[in-house]
């Protein structure tokens, strides 16, 4: 079998009905917009979200002496048939990348004197007091956008802003199905950890590392428990191999949000992470607790600011 590049192209229509595998949500938000975006000829579950900024890909793809194609089915450790429509495959052995851009400094520093301040910060503000956000939103460097968007700057180890990410809370502090983007991939910003900028490389093995799903959840992380040092992954299947680089030679915590895909998407990455020198324990907050029993509870898809709620 030799495996082979796929050329995927979106879609020119966006399917209102689906459920995106990346935020497990109805694709048609509360403003009618449609922020999932299907590859051509492959199923639904397959294509990039502008809500959170994951793609999600099929499994690779191989091809016999004959031309036939298949996946590879890792539970099985069998050569599958490809169960859907091939899509325009290429012989390239590499695909073009656009060159890493970065964005001036001085639009994210601007971003965060924006008033009247997002609804996030006005949450974290009257949930946590003014001295405690301060420092939240001057160490993240959390932003307003001109439409009232907050802005989670990606930031790298040196210090370079590679990416943006809007998110629309509402007043209560939660995210609310509005999205909107800039500074995209194709144009040649790509992302890496939320607060990769705090991690230290001088203090690997020292420096407490705690990686959770949402940017919100980091910045809260940090405010209530400040001596670790609190990243995201942006989403679900937000933790890519680039990203990953940023810890090698670090003790991480994994902290994902409580339902099981998310962790066990997480659990299937440990031994990747491990290989590339990076000292990773997860912390499954669900300890156990099935579906119903995590809605019960008002939990499902909760994290951890939701586990303190609870206790406080």
């Amino acid at each position: 079998m030799k495996k082979i590049n796929v050329n995927y192209e979106f879609s020119k229509k966006r399917d209102p009905n689906i459920i995106t595998p990346c935020c497990g949500k109805r694709n048609k938000g509360a403003k009618g917009g449609l922020k999932f975006v299907n590859y051509v000829g492959l199923p639904n579950q397959y294509g990039y979200c502008h809500s959170c900024g994951t793609t999600t890909l099929p499994p690779p793809i191989y091809e016999d002496t004959n031309g036939n194609h298949y996946t590879y089915n890792k539970s099985t450790n069998k050569y599958e048939p490809l169960h859907y429509k091939k899509p325009k495959l290429t012989r390239q052995t590499t695909s073009k990348k656009i060159i890493q851009k970065f964005i001036d400094e001085n639009i994210a520093i601007n971003s965060i004197s924006k008033t009247p301040e997002n609804n996030l910060l006005k949450y974290l503000r009257k949930t946590y007091g003014n001295d405690k956000t301060d420092k939240a939103k001057e160490e993240y460097l959390i932003g307003t956008h001109i439409d009232g968007a907050t802005m989670f700057w990606q930031i790298n180890k040196h210090l370079k802003v590679q990416k943006c990410q809007l998110a629309y809370y509402n007043d209560n502090g939660r995210r609310s199905n509005r999205f909107n983007s800039i500074y995209e991939n194709k144009d040649g910003f790509y992302t890496c950890l939320y607060g990769e900028h705090l991690i230290i490389d001088k203090l690997k093995g020292k420096q407490k590392i705690i990686l959770v799903e949402s940017e919100k959840t980091a910045i809260i992380g940090s405010i209530l428990i400040p001596r670790f040092t609190w990243l995201s992954y942006s989403g679900i299947n937000g933790l890519t191999n680039n990203r990953i680089k940023a810890l090698r030679g670090h003790r991480v915590l994994i902290i994902p949000d409580m339902h099981k895909e998310a962790i066990d998407i997480i659990k299937n990455k440990i031994p990747f992470l491990k290989q590339n020198d990076i000292k990773v324990n997860i912390w499954d907050l669900t300890t156990g607790k099935t579906k119903t029993q995590l809605e019960n509870q008002g939990l499902f898809k909760g994290d951890i600011e939701d586990i303190f709620r609870k206790l406080i």
